[in-house]
């Protein structure tokens, strides 16, 4: 994946900041995309020193962010009814199908999703 378009969630990102070699190869030269719920899950950790909390919203900064407007909405509804995904996996899942653009995760959920494009990373 070079110069691409993905939607990164929550699980990627952690990763990311761990450290993790695998997460930060497969985000590097991509345009990152992340839901409101990826920003919401990441900065209400309630284990964040300031200055991770400060790492991390710069980070955001850099991101697209997406926000649940009506399109994303309908999606995720039909994601948390057809599917039984959680709610905020539903939104996760949803941006990414809104936009077009591959989810990159590492959660495993995502994969009983047949509709969206995933790339789910294993440790």
């Amino acid at each position: 994946m070079s110069g691409n378009n993905i939607v990164a969630d929550t699980s990627l990102l952690v990763n990311f900041f761990n450290g993790l070699d695998i997460a930060r190869k497969v985000m590097r030269g991509q345009q990152i995309w992340i839901s409101c719920i990826t920003e919401i899950e990441l900065l209400s950790y309630s284990g964040l020193t300031d200055q991770e909390e400060r790492i991390i919203k710069s980070f955001i900064g850099e991101c697209n962010l997406i926000d649940l407007h009506e399109g994303v909405r309908k999606l995720a509804i039909d994601y948390r009814k057809e599917q039984g995904l959680k709610v905020p996996d539903a939104i996760i899942a949803a941006t990414s199908a809104y936009l077009d653009f591959p989810l990159v995760t590492m959660d495993g959920d995502f994969d009983k999703v047949e509709s969206l494009e995933a790339l789910i990373l294993q440790i």
